[in-house]
């Protein structure tokens, strides 16, 4: 697989993900600073509370809709809000103006709109690609994704202080170039209206077939889409294990954060004559995510060869262990080469697991319900959140190795109920293969 093959969307979006994330991360992972500054630290954990339940819901009538009017409608509607919000908050933080409070608004409007776009997103992804491409794909995104934050998020801890104006209206200038470009290159993947595929699987894809009718949009509509979607079992696994595995990961800024704060005194990191670099607890935990970032960047291409050499069952085993050992054992480990040492294995696991496991969605969702499939996958991230929160409160009553064997038993978890849904995700993969090879031949008449 090479890039020249790919479809003209998937190369489209990555150029789009490369501009539109770079952006994005010289002020996103700066605003809540900025709103606990202006507004408040209480009020501030409230309001992007707010912010994240109302992502969670615009997601799934996201999913909902994209599966029921075609992607492309989403996203361009999605991006124009997206355009006007931030135009607005490069004018709420213009020398005309100062308001966090109006900034905060049109924070939220683009966490709404990210809910409402991210599924039409990536169900257009999975609509063009197949279970042999998907690994190369997903590794690139997840490359191009890390690269855009550590590029951005280094212009936005230099610039955003000072010039937030700038770097909202530079956000504007590349969100009218994202949105001419979906309007105009990017190529419709989904016709609700049309699609006839043999062998439907389940109550989900057969709705989505029906004709259109206004009573499937209204709440009661979206519940039972929903309803059926969890029902799917091996789709319910996969969200369980996706939690599990990421709950372990999200320690880093949890647990595992507090515990360096804790227990990583002032101390010299290098020692060359006069020369120090010294490092305490928080500096510790800010290294080790610069250096998650850096050998993402620097070994994404390998892990695309890994991954298409072994069976993605056997590199989801070792990748996950990988994984789950590095981060369970960053919870006993106070010394800072070891812990250096440690995220270099935990973020092998990492970037050999996440192709295999977007892949794996891909895999499950039926053609007619990608979107809400997606959409619903967010459940894994919020409960991988929530667990880790959780954990936070778990350490104050328990020592660190029993926090450490609880975080091996949640990765062991997490792979098992992978390892339980193998067979179920190749014989959709089979059955999803075999759809796409009748509608090449031309079965399907639109």
């Amino acid at each position: 697989m090479r890039f020249t093959d790919l479809h003209r969307n998937v190369k489209i979006r990555i150029y789009v993900l490369f501009a539109f994330g770079t952006v994005q991360a010289t002020t996103m992972p700066f605003m809540a600073i900025y709103f606990a500054q202006n507004l408040g630290e209480a009020l501030t954990g409230i309001l992007l509370t707010m912010s994240i339940v109302a992502s969670m819901f615009s997601g799934m009538l996201g999913g909902f809709y994209a599966d029921r009017f075609g992607r492309k409608k989403l996203m361009v509607g999605s991006e124009a809000v997206f355009l006007l919000a931030y135009l607005v908050m490069a004018f709420a933080n213009s020398p005309w103006l100062h308001s966090p409070s109006l900034t905060f608004a049109m924070f939220l409007f683009t966490n709404v709109c990210w809910g409402i776009y991210g599924p039409a997103d990536e169900a257009m992804l999975i609509d063009v690609t197949t279970s042999e491409s998907r690994p190369f794909v997903y590794s690139i995104f997840y490359w191009v994704w890390n690269l855009t934050m550590a590029v951005g998020a280094s212009i936005g801890a230099v610039l955003f202080e000072h010039y937030r104006f700038f770097l909202f209206t530079a956000m504007s200038i590349v969100l009218l170039g994202t949105l001419l470009t979906t309007i105009f290159k990017i190529e419709e993947t989904f016709h609700p209206n049309h699609v006839i595929h043999p062998g439907a699987q389940g109550d989900v894809e057969t709705n989505a077939r029906r004709r259109f009718s206004f009573k499937r949009l209204l709440p009661n509509g979206i519940l039972k889409n929903y309803a059926s979607v969890m029902k799917d079992t091996t789709f319910v696994k996969y969200i369980f294990a996706g939690m599990l595995v990421m709950a372990v990961e999200f320690q880093l800024s949890n647990y595992i954060g507090i515990h360096f704060s804790k227990d990583i005194v002032h101390q010299s990191l290098i020692h060359i004559k006069n020369f120090h670099i010294w490092i305490d607890g928080v500096k510790m935990l800010g290294f080790l995510q610069t250096e998650n970032t850096i050998i993402v960047v620097l070994l994404a291409s390998i892990a695309v060869r890994i991954v298409n050499r072994y069976p993605d069952r056997r590199v989801l085993f070792f990748s996950i262990l990988l994984n789950t050992v590095g981060y369970s054992f960053m919870i006993v480990v106070n010394a800072p080469w070891v812990l250096m040492g440690l995220m270099v294995i935990a973020t092998i696991g990492e970037i050999s697991s996440v192709p295999i496991r977007q892949t794996y969605l891909g895999d499950i969702a039926p053609s007619a319900a990608r979107s809400s499939y997606v959409a619903a996958n967010g459940l894994t991230f919020d409960g991988s959140q929530i667990m880790a929160s959780l954990g936070v409160m778990l350490g104050a009553v328990v020592s660190p190795w029993m926090m450490a064997a609880l975080s091996l038993a949640s990765g062991i978890g997490g792979f098992l109920l992978f390892y339980s849904i193998v067979p179920a995700v190749h014989r959709r993969r089979k059955q999803n293969d075999e759809v796409s090879v009748q509608g090449d031949a031309g079965s399907v008449s639109l």
